[in-house]
């Protein structure tokens, strides 16, 4: 095996080092735990910002500590209409009641620390709080974790939805959810809690088998073990320039996940996934064809490596 997920977790040979050193999802319900959750402007840690952090920490199942502050960046902390029609979050309120990045972050690290993390989707929230735990040099967040989520998709399996306010609104814990960092904290530890008091060793051991584990150049793999929200089903993809994976490990993952690996680009083609450090160079006869192709109407989406295995992660972790 040199491309596989094991306990949620993917594994690349060669090309460990591109991705983000997360822990390991751990269902279960815990009496010490740090609850978190963050706002952001947007959905893409690469291109959106964090602009509220909220935490609760707790000990023998009792609350004894809250971190909630708004997060301001030194050059830019507009915030999308729909974001502040979301959270009632404003460039204003960051600016005038924000403490500074690498302040919010360091002191979110800390009040973290060793502390098992549990969250709802945790693994959003990870990806913004690892890369700004990365861009100030801080201790790497590679906390183990419990999502929240994957515990409600096995408590109500049939239900298309399974929000978080879809679950506070099932158990009676509250008819809205208020998309604050802290509030959205102890909602989540309620629902989690409503769970521990009605989850069956059955249900528990169904949501540690939802953890995917799975070889993806083996000679076969069957759909059930890929799941939902593949990213390369059905996709057209193209890899140019210097990959650290091994090309033929990855053209066959490509496959064995449903995509199809070529070696030209064409109108068709969905994904060009070129090496890091290939990805500004003008010299590049695949970025060049795929240009033309994206004048003349193809969509064409570019992705560096880094970028394109941060996809598949987070779908492992899915």
């Amino acid at each position: 095996m040199s491309i596989y997920v094991k306990n949620g977790i993917l594994h690349v040979s060669g090309a460990q080092d591109k991705l983000r050193q997360k822990g390991q999802e751990r269902p279960d319900f815990l009496s010490n735990y740090t609850m978190l959750d963050i706002e952001t402007t947007g959905l893409s840690p690469y291109r959106d910002r964090i602009t509220e952090l909220g935490a609760v920490k707790v000990r023998n199942g009792q609350i004894v500590d809250q971190y909630t502050n708004l997060v301001k960046f030194p050059k830019n902390n507009k915030v999308p209409a729909f974001i502040t029609k979301l959270n009632g979050i404003t460039e204003e309120q960051i600016i005038n009641e924000g403490i500074p990045a690498e302040q919010a972050i360091t002191e979110f690290r800390e009040f973290i620390g060793d502390d098992v993390i549990a969250g709802y989707n945790i693994n959003f929230d990870l990806n913004f709080l690892y890369d700004l735990s990365q861009k100030f040099k801080l201790p790497i967040l590679n906390n183990d974790y419990v999502d929240v989520l994957r515990l409600a998709r096995a408590y109500y399996p049939r239900e298309r939805h399974n929000r978080l306010i879809d679950c506070m609104q099932r158990a009676g814990i509250a008819k809205v959810e208020q998309h604050h960092g802290l509030a959205d904290s102890l909602d989540t530890i309620k629902v989690y809690n409503d769970f521990s008091e009605h989850f069956t060793d059955e249900l528990l051991e169904n949501a540690r088998n939802k953890i995917k584990n799975v070889d993806l150049t083996g000679d076969e793999v069957d759909y059930y073990q890929l799941g939902y929200r593949n990213p390369v089903q059905n996709k057209k993809i193209v890899l140019s320039g210097h990959i650290h994976m091994d090309n033929e490990d990855a053209g066959k993952m490509i496959e064995n996940m449903g995509g199809k690996n070529v070696d030209k680009v064409d109108p068709m083609t969905n994904y060009l996934i070129m090496g890091d450090h290939d990805f500004f160079r003008k010299d590049n006869e695949d970025l060049n064809t795929a240009r033309d192709f994206i004048k003349n109407g193809s969509k064409i989406k570019r992705l560096s490596e880094s970028f394109f295995l941060g996809m598949l992660d987070d779908w492992a972790r899915s």
